[in-house]
């Protein structure tokens, strides 16, 4: 069993590495890494001011986190704009806490848009130039055709309805806006991404709760079908269910709009129905949020397959770093178990994700 590791981390600030700078004064790094859902990721910092020597921190600075282990590497954790810098005692100590940047410029006032035969692309790719972000997003997905859509809100609150009309994680990471399906096992450029397979010597603690409170047999949504001046009902079925339908109240402009609607619906009440909270024996900061997870040698009701929708990652001066991951079930239904096995990355209890990435250890992920 892999033992010895020794926790690090890194921060930079406009390409320079600063971790220096806090002459090793760093109690705590908290990153919250979410998938969506009009949230962003997001970054706390602890230093120790005990003799007030420190820098002043100023708002709206770039930060770059990585944490990992000196054995292995860094796995990079974001770019962070810092929103918020507070003095505290006694003790004394500064905290810093920021938000990935790009986020706040796309959460900013209410917009009045109408778009009209645009697809998803066009849609965000107007959003993320407004806000000075690339948009980072599948080519099936972006070529969705929306026929009218009538924008009133924020940016973000309209990139949240997209989310909900078509089951997909929209983020701001890093400079860039990324919408990709929610439950997907490919990256935004199509390539396959493994699954991380874990035994119960992986977890520290764990809480596996299944809800029953939807048994709903099919999801139904209506749309306007402007031919024939009636309305049209479609159903994405809900296998297991043996209720009432879910009717969706609202009436879509399109057959495409209510299918995605219908799907996506059906995919969230699926995902409502497991939900689980892991605590890694051994914090492992290369588990990123929409990671897949496949949970084996544990008990019926434990064993199966999540997809993680935030992963925090802990560093804490006097014991390590902590890793807790908030998951669901997979939207689609899919067991993982059915993967090839080329797809799994499988790492020792006790060994974290990046000692088994495809490549050399932290390949990919470490400092510049």
């Amino acid at each position: 069993m892999p033992t010895g590791y020794t926790p690090i981390y890194r921060i930079y600030k406009g390409g320079i590495d600063i971790t220096d700078h806090f002459n090793d004064r760093t109690t705590k790094i908290k990153v919250e890494l979410t998938s969506g859902g009009g949230e962003g990721d997001r970054c706390e910092i602890e230093v120790d001011d005990r003799d007030w020597r420190i820098a002043r921190p100023n708002g709206g600075e770039m930060i770059q986190v990585w944490l990992g282990y000196k054995e292995i590497g860094l796995a990079y954790l974001g770019t962070y704009t810092i929103d918020d810098v507070i003095f505290e005692g006694m003790p004394r100590s500064i905290q810093l806490t920021g938000t990935s940047t790009g986020f706040n410029d796309i959460k900013k006032a209410p917009q009045i848009a109408n778009f009209s035969n645009k697809t998803v692309g066009d849609i965000l790719g107007e959003m993320a130039s407004q806000s000075g972000l690339q948009l980072s997003i599948p080519s099936d997905l972006a070529g969705r055709q929306i026929p009218f859509k009538n924008q009133q809100v924020s940016n973000l609150h309209m990139i949240h309805e997209l989310e909900r009309m078509f089951g997909a994680i929209g983020k701001v990471a890093d400079g860039n806006l990324v919408f990709v399906p929610r439950d997907s096992t490919e990256s935004v450029s199509g390539v396959a991404l493994p699954t991380l397979v874990l035994h119960p010597e992986h977890f520290g603690t764990w809480r596996v709760r299944y809800s029953g409170r939807n048994d709903a047999s099919e999801v139904k949504a209506a749309y306007w079908d402007k031919d024939q001046h009636i309305r049209k009902w479609i159903s994405s079925a809900l296998p297991g269910g043996d209720g009432d339908p879910f009717t969706i109240g609202q009436i879509f402009n399109s057959q495409m709009e209510a299918e995605a609607a219908a799907a996506a619906k059906a995919g969230a009440i699926k995902r409502a129905s497991v939900e689980a909270i892991f605590d890694l024996a051994k914090g492992d900061p290369w588990i990123r949020d929409a990671q897949t997870i496949l949970v084996t040698n544990m008990r019926d009701g434990i064993n199966g397959s999540y997809v993680v929708e935030k992963a925090t990652h802990t560093y804490i001066k006097s014991t390590g770093i902590r890793s807790n991951l908030q998951c669901r079930a997979p939207g689609d239904g899919v067991d993982y178990s059915d993967r090839a096995d080329d797809l799994f990355l499988r790492p020792m209890p006790g060994e974290p994700m990046g000692g088994v990435l495809p490549g050399a250890p932290g390949s990919g992920n470490a400092a510049p």
